[in-house]
This record gives C-alpha cells, sequence and structure tokens, in this order.
C-alpha cells in the first residue's frame, strides 16, 4: 500500500489521542450527516424523507454487511490484512451484482414487503445499488488503512461522503431551490461514489498493482474477521431490522421517525465506533497485550474515558429529548421523543458489550463459538421479536424489544468470554462516576434551565465530578492529546 498506509506511520501518538481523534472524526461525520438529515427532513415530507433514508442509507447498510462481509474486519488486522486486499475487492464486486440480479428480478415483491410505491421502482432500485457498490468498494478501502493504521487517512475517508451529502443538500435545495424528489434523491445517493471515484484515480497504480496477487484468507484469519464482524454487525443489523419492520408493519412514515431517533441517539454510537476502528489494529499489533490496559493512555484509559461520554449523552437525552427533535427536525417529528430515552440508554449498556467483545476477542488466540452462537441466534430472533412487540405494544414495541435484546446480549457476552479483565479495567472507579452522573442530572433538573445552558451547565458540573472524585485523572485526559514517548 502507499506510504500513508505503512505501519507505524501515524503511531507516534498515543492510543487514546487516536481514539479521541476518531471521536471527533465521527462527530463531524455524522454531525455533517446529522444537519444534511435535518435539512432535507425540513425541504419534504416525512413520507420522501422515510422513503430517501430507507434507499440511500437503511437498506445499503444492510446489504454491505454481506458485500463487505468479515473483510473489513480481515483488512484490520495489523500484520496479515493487506495481503487480503485484493481478494475482498473482487468479493464486494461479485456480491454486490449478485444482489443486483436479485433485486432487479424480484423488485416487485421487494418493494411491496416495505410499503415502497412501485411506480418509482426503477429509479430506487438504480439508487440503492449505486449507494451499494460504492460503499462496499469504499469499505475495503477504508479496512486496509485502518490495519495499516493510518488513522488519519482512514478517518478522512469516512468523514468525506457525509461532508459532500451536506454541501449538495445545501446548494441543491436552498442555493438553487431543487425541490423534485427524483433530483434530491439522486444528490444524496451521488457524495460515495464521487470519494470512491476520487480514491481510485489517487491509487489507481496501487490498486491495479495489488491484483497481480489474490490471495484467499486461511482458517485462522478467517475466524478472526468472522468474530469481529458478527460483533459489529449485531449493532448495525439490529438498527437496519428494526427499520425494515417497521416499515414492514406501521409504514415508511414511522421507519422516519425511528431513523430520527437513531440519528439522536448516534451521539452514544461516536464512542462505540471510535472504540471499534482503533481496539482491534491496536490489540493485534502488540506483543504485550497486557499493557493495552494498564499504560497510561492504553484502552482502560480510553474505555473510561467514553463511558463517561456516553453516559452524559444519555442524560442530555432524558431532558431535552423533544427540544433537541424540535430544535433540529421539526415538530412533525415529534413521535420519535416519546422512546428516545429507551434507545439511548439501551446504547450505553451496548458500549459495555462491545468494549468486553473487542478487546476479548483481540486478546484471545481461540475462536469464542459460545459467543459468535448467541450473536448469531439473536440476531435470527430479533426481527420475529421485533415483529412480536411492535404488534403488541405499537411503535414503542420496536424500541422495547431493541433494549430487551441488548440486556440479554450484554450478559451473555460478559458470561461467554473467557477473561473479564476488559470489564474490570471498563468499571473500575464505576461508584465514583455514577456519584458524578447523580450531580450532573440534579444540577439540570433543578435549574430548569433550556437545551442548550443546561447541557454546558450539566457537562461543567460532570466533568469537575468526574476529576474531582478521582474517576478520571487530569494527566489521563492530557495524555490523549499527547506523543507517545519512543520505546
Amino acid at each position: 500500500m502507499p506510504r500513508a498506509c505503512r505501519p507505524g506511520t501515524d503511531m507516534n501518538r498515543t492510543l487514546s489521542f487516536y481514539t479521541i481523534f476518531y471521536v471527533g472524526s465521527l462527530v463531524f461525520m455524522r454531525g455533517s450527516g446529522i444537519i444534511a438529515k435535518i435539512l432535507l427532513a425540513r425541504s419534504i415530507t416525512p413520507f420522501e424523507y422515510g422513503l430517501i433514508t430507507l434507499i440511500v442509507l437503511s437498506l445499503p447498510g444492510i446489504f454491505q454487511l454481506i458485500t463487505n462481509f468479515c473483510f473489513f474486519d480481515i483488512l484490520g488486522h495489523a500484520t496479515e490484512g493487506k495481503k487480503y486486499f485484493s481478494f475482498s475487492m473482487l468479493y464486494g464486486v461479485l456480491s454486490t451484482g449478485l444482489i443486483a440480479v436479485a433485486l432487479v428480478l424480484g423488485s416487485g415483491t421487494f418493494l411491496s414487503f416495505l410499503n415502497i410505491p412501485t411506480d418509482q421502482g426503477n429509479i430506487l432500485i438504480a439508487v440503492l445499488l449505486l449507494v451499494l457498490i460504492s460503499v462496499t468498494l469504499g469499505g475495503v478501502i477504508m479496512g486496509v488503512l485502518r490495519g495499516q493504521k493510518s488513522h488519519s487517512l482512514a478517518a478522512s475517508v469516512s468523514v468525506a461522503p457525509s461532508l459532500l451529502r451536506l454541501l449538495f443538500i445545501i446548494g441543491a435545495v436552498y442555493l438553487f431551490g431543487i425541490a423534485d424528489f427524483d433530483t434530491i434523491l439522486w444528490i444524496f445517493a451521488l457524495p460515495p461514489l464521487i470519494v470512491l471515484l476520487g480514491i481510485l484515480a489517487w491509487k489507481w497504480r496501487t490498486i491495479a498493482a495489488s491484483f497481480q496477487s489474490v490471495v484467499v484468507p486461511g482458517k485462522e484469519i478467517f475466524l478472526f474477521g468472522f468474530s469481529a464482524f458478527i460483533v459489529n454487525a449485531w449493532v448495525t443489523l439490529s438498527q437496519h431490522i428494526n427499520r425494515i419492520v417497521i416499515s414492514h408493519d406501521l409504514g415508511v412514515v414511522w421507519q422516519g421517525y425511528f431513523d430520527v431517533s437513531l440519528t439522536l441517539a448516534a451521539l452514544i454510537t461516536f464512542f462505540t465506533s471510535a472504540l471499534y476502528l482503533v481496539s482491534i489494529p491496536e490489540s493485534t499489533g502488540k506483543t504485550d497485550r497486557s499493557a493495552l490496559f494498564t499504560q497510561e493512555g492504553g484502552l482502560g484509559d480510553v474505555g473510561r474515558i467514553l463511558l463517561a461520554m456516553t453516559l452524559f449523552f444519555v442524560i442530555v437525552i432524558y431532558f431535552y429529548a423533544y427540544p433537541l427533535i424540535d430544535l433540529l427536525f421539526s415538530s412533525d417529528y415529534a413521535p420519535a421523543g416519546d422512546y428516545l430515552f429507551i434507545i439511548t440508554a439501551g446504547y450505553a449498556l451496548l458500549f459495555i458489550q462491545q468494549y468486553v467483545a473487542y478487546a476479548s476477542l483481540s486478546l484471545s488466540s481461540d475462536t469464542p463459538v459460545t459467543f459468535l452462537l448467541i450473536s448469531i441466534a439473536s440476531i435470527i430472533a430479533f426481527p420475529f421479536f421485533s415483529h412480536g412487540m411492535i404488534l403488541a405494544f405499537g411503535f414503542g414495541g420496536a424500541y422495547t424489544a431493541s433494549v430487551l435484546v441488548i440486556v440479554v446480549y450484554t450478559a451473555c457476552t460478559i458470561y461467554s468470554v473467557p477473561d473479564i479483565t476488559p470489564l474490570r479495567a471498563l468499571l473500575a472507579r464505576i461508584d465514583r462516576l455514577a456519584f458524578a452522573c447523580i450531580g450532573a442530572i440534579a444540577v439540570i433538573a433543578v435549574s430548569g434551565l433550556p437545551l442548550l445552558p443546561g447541557t454546558a451547565l450539566g457537562g461543567a458540573v460532570f466533568l469537575l465530578l468526574v476529576v474531582g472524585l478521582g474517576y478520571l485523572h487530569p494527566a489521563n485526559l492530557l495524555h490523549a492529546a499527547g506523543r507517545r514517548k519512543a520505546e
């Protein structure tokens, strides 16, 4: 791979620095995506919004789990991953082609199942497939950059589509006054393709040279990638499955409301995603893995910092769900706030599950068969459970189903992992974090301030208590911005 992808290029800084760097990148990326969604929602009807997000975001996200499969995680292996770049690209193209054939032949049944008008079937299928091939090949490139620890370049590649989407929506809707649904649909769908074409034009020689040798992953590396894939896919797939079940049971508009809820709950997933992006390449590249949780700026400090951030954002959502929706989207999307706290609280618990799972998978030399079976079984059972909960409790049943499955999945994860050292490291001094949360809740509740000043005051009190009570030491926070000492 190019010089930017060579191992160690970005590693003169601490692991915590790059975790916070990824959080910042994810905030920028998803912040751009959220603003683009806000502008989109304010310019079209809730039905059109639900349809665009389903076709451009949700369905490609589900199919990408097939087209990228576990190769993103295989490519993320620090020492072995880059060998499988060409095979991953070929697999992505072939699997996307097979999905395209299936969708074209069964488009009528597919659209009817999702309650999508069939008169727009051709353009919707075309947009879906265009986005799918773009994110598939982009995912392969992102995977190899991540594995080679080119964190800065990998983050830039991940941010670019969301930023372009925001700029395109601003230009099309607010500068040129475009209101045609089909045009807006294409504008919202094009950014991943533009970024992919830019990367291919920039690095085409290196990419072409990689096809001189196509290496098929062996059993050991495949099981490693599959294990990590299952952990990450569980989160993504459960979100997208719920969207599809809601669209089928309640209609596209309610899928749009659920998408708004997940958009705000994405504040929580910033931290889980950052942990996912750095934990595997860092863990697999270490010889002294025990130091990961004990060294200053290591995964122990990283986990505690991210957990504190996660819980504070849960507090913010609890107090300000409706003001956030009204400010960012509009009162038309108020139903998205009815159960928002439920899903954000579930995501906070899911952060703990993800931390334990990623760390355990990276540090263990054995394939966690029990954990994988639990993960696969829960994913298979989830759509039926969600469908039953929606029939019994309506729209709120979708949220409740998600959280109940997260609780069971987290408990099973902790039970099945061979070593709970990561959990002990994450929950160290948890009582002090609990007191900090109580303090922030009390201040926000008593002050009764509106969204922005209330969040600022609560955040200041929370930070003071987190540091003052000794949950996090100032040196750990400063270390996140420092350079790693030469070894």
